[in-house]
């Protein structure tokens, strides 16, 4: 397996437990030269140049604007024309369950609640078309480190359930986990 994870595996982050278990890893983030907002054009052309080099792609960064979703449109994209049949696992979050009666039109877990929605719905779509498996995760809190996360999910255990996903013998297309989130 060659896996490209996005964020920044010295932070608190998925990254960094991905790194943990899968030590040949890369990652993706302005730390190692790759700009996911796709700003300008060419660090899209950079993004696109390099995940022909991988079959497991772990989009686990959330990126305002829709980030995620485009990272998983180009990466399906650019595997597809390259007949390359890989796996995608998306990241989201048990905010995507809030329903638009639920948010405060101010609060910032609205546009996130909608953009990992979208990522969701999209991964379904895309989910083992021209031989490109998706996996979306549902995480319900992740325990970053910061004060009142203790309880959360643990990374480790998350890139645990990561690396049963790409074993399994069937495919796994929408899963969720929690952990210590009643409040979520």
């Amino acid at each position: 397996m060659n896996i490209l994870c996005t964020g920044n595996p010295t932070h608190t982050t998925v990254a960094s437990a991905i790194r943990r278990k899968f030590p040949q890893a890369e990652f993706a983030s302005r730390a190692t030269g790759y700009d996911l907002r796709f700003w300008d054009s060419g660090s899209e052309d950079f993004f696109q140049a390099n995940i022909k080099n991988y079959n497991v792609f772990v989009n686990s960064s959330f990126i305002c604007n829709g980030g995620q979703l485009a990272l998983l449109e180009t990466t399906w994209n650019v595997w597809s024309k390259h007949n390359i049949k890989g796996h995608i696992i998306n990241i989201g979050s048990t905010a995507e369950w809030m329903g638009v009666d639920n948010i405060d039109v101010s609060s910032v877990y609205g546009n996130y609640s909608i953009q990992k929605r979208a990522l969701r719905d999209r991964s379904l779509q895309l989910n083992n078309k021209h031989g490109i498996k998706t996996s979306h995760i549902i995480a319900g809190g992740l325990n970053d480190g910061k004060p009142g996360h203790e309880k959360w999910l643990a990374l480790d255990s998350l890139v645990t359930v990561i690396d049963y996903i790409l074993h399994y013998p069937d495919h796994i297309p929408l899963l969720e986990l929690r952990a210590g989130t009643e409040n979520l």
